[in-house]
């Protein structure tokens, strides 16, 4: 199971994909291959972007067509699940340039996400309350309940399939004749 951490910077990405890691790890009932990754070809394509046009109209449609785009995208959407880490801005930070730069790049990821149709949770909170925020999100998520579910049984004697049904009756009609 492969989880993608994005947020901008000081969101606490590191700090939750080590509590994510060390919970999932005492988990009995989670899968045993977790990767956990902080570091994304995505995000840091935007972090360039961002530095490199500052005054990107955010409602411009990126263009996600170039071969590094392409790349990026492609590794993203390897990842079964990815969780954004929100902003926990302050009416205090609220007109600071360092805040103003982190929702700009909030917002960047969102859009690139959404234009390139990559599903994705927005993960809220500080601390204890984000880590229990990813744990709820991958708990629900279909990547992690297909690989919870029981690999299916054959039970031919609940099937009604007539051609099945005929065919073993043949067989062992054939093979108590003999």
């Amino acid at each position: 199971m492969k989880v993608a951490l994005l947020g901008a910077a000081g969101t606490g990405k590191t700090s939750l994909a080590r509590a994510l890691t060390q919970a999932l790890a005492h988990s009995s009932a989670a899968p045993d291959d977790w990767q956990i990754s902080d570091e994304s070809p995505l995000q840091h394509l935007l972090q360039a972007l961002a530095s490199a046009h500052p005054t990107l109209d955010l409602t411009t449609a990126l263009k996600l067509d170039t071969p590094e785009w392409v790349q990026a995208l492609e590794v993203q959407r390897g990842f079964d699940h990815t969780l954004l880490l929100a902003l926990d801005v302050g009416p205090t930070q609220a007109n600071n340039a360092h805040t103003a730069q982190r929702l700009r790049m909030d917002a960047l990821l969102r859009q690139t996400l959404v234009q390139a149709q990559i599903p994705f949770q927005v993960i809220y909170g500080q601390g204890e309350e984000r880590l229990a925020q990813a744990l709820s999100a991958l708990k629900r998520s279909p990547a992690v309940r297909e690989a919870r579910r029981k690999p299916w049984v054959w039970a031919c004697d609940k099937c009604s399939d007539p051609a099945c049904e005929h065919r073993l009756l043949s067989d062992l009609l054939a093979s108590r004749q003999t």
